[in-house]
């Protein structure tokens, strides 16, 4: 899948108005655990970049640069809440850039066993009357998975690259604006699976 080049607004991400802002994407795993510019599948690091317009980076308005893979990304899945992956091994594209910059596939997140379970019970009325009672259990286990991860990258601009959007402070500590999952920082889980819920039916049948 190419490189989707999509605009944004310059308010939305944080830059002056006059600013020309570009938002880039590209796959990054087979899985739907990780995402970019709200695709479930096939999903990947998704940048913006101040001053970063197609026509700027690529010298077409019609093709997007790509994210630029600088070391290991790591497989996209960690005990640790907040580093995800290797956050250090993105850095954005530059001017000149040949819309080739990285290759698919690259991280395959974390893989999940979630069991469901069902009891059931029926009882005869007599005749062709009956009486079922189901209970249906889903994540029976109560098993956690982090289910995705921030996967947008914001950068200051293609010649300075600068996360705009990083988890972690410069002296290492975490940034307290961005613990909560709607607020997350790039790298960080902002997802889990839904807990062990029940669902009770009775069924009549004649």
């Amino acid at each position: 899948m190419p490189a989707d080049a999509v605009a944004t607004s310059a308010a939305a991400s944080g830059c002056s108005p006059e600013t020309p802002v570009l938002a880039y994407a590209q796959p990054a795993t087979t899985t739907d655990s990780l995402r970019a510019d709200g695709v479930d599948s096939g999903g990947g690091v998704h940048a913006s970049v101040c001053r970063g317009s197609s026509v700027n980076l690529t010298g077409s308005p019609d093709y997007g640069a790509r994210i630029r893979i600088a070391g290991d990304p790591g497989k996209g899945c960690s005990n640790e809440r907040y580093r995800q992956f290797n956050t250090a091994a993105f850095a954005g594209p530059t001017y000149y850039s040949d819309g080739m910059e990285s290759g698919q596939n690259y991280m395959t997140a974390c893989s999940t066993s979630i069991w469901d379970l069902a009891i059931a019970r029926n009882i005869r009325l007599g005749g062709t009357r009956n009486v079922q009672i189901r209970i249906e259990m889903y994540n029976a286990l109560d098993s956690a998975f982090w289910t995705s991860r921030s996967t947008t990258v914001q950068y200051v601009s293609p010649t300075d690259q600068t996360l705009r959007n990083a988890q972690y402070l410069a002296d290492g500590t975490l940034d307290p604006t961005r613990l909560k999952p709607n607020v997350a920082g790039f790298g960080a889980a902002n997802n889990t699976s839904s807990p062990r819920n029940f669902q009770l039916q009775l069924r009549f049948s004649f």
